[in-house]
């Protein structure tokens, strides 16, 4: 979509479409522990490999245990969520899933990581209904290595 097709959108999405128009890299977080560890009492998900530091010490490359694929992935919304509520004339926004998702690499506990987007579109769904497509990496840094790439949807519903 283009500057021009942007001025042809209601009022309250041409904000958000130049914000997410142009390619946004979100604060370097840190991969810790215990958040890894929380995010397996969340889930369930207590395979050694995320949850057991001294087993990974021998047992895994790099020593270190490895933070869940998809608690990597929950970090692609974290900062979406303050900026699409705070647009004029957005009602709310709606996680609508996800498109083509991949683990590439493993994160090591204690990695940092920041989170790339980019718009794919903006289409109407239904009367006061957007779908928003981003394209989400989550990069270890420094280095820049990939760890997920996934394209993320969200409902934007504008208010009546």
């Amino acid at each position: 979509m283009t500057t021009a097709h942007a001025e042809a959108l209601p009022v309250a999405l041409q904000d958000l479409w130049r914000w997410a128009a142009s390619e946004r890299l979100g604060p370097r977080r840190r991969i810790d522990q215990a958040r890894i560890d929380a995010f397996a009492d969340a889930t369930g998900d207590h395979n050694w490999i995320h949850v057991d530091p001294q087993r990974a010490r021998s047992d895994l490359p790099g020593g270190q245990t490895i933070a869940h694929g998809f608690l990597l992935l929950a970090l692609t919304v974290e900062d979406d969520v303050a900026a699409l509520a705070g647009f004029a004339g957005i009602a709310h926004v709606l996680n609508y899933g996800l498109n083509k998702v991949r683990f590439l690499a493993p994160v090591p506990s204690a990695s940092e990581v920041q989170v790339r987007s980019r718009l794919v579109s903006l289409k109407p769904r239904q009367p006061g209904q957007w779908l928003l497509t981003q394209h989400k990496t989550v990069e270890v840094v420094p280095g820049g290595q990939v760890a997920v790439v996934a394209e993320q949807l969200s409902l934007v519903v504008v208010a009546a």
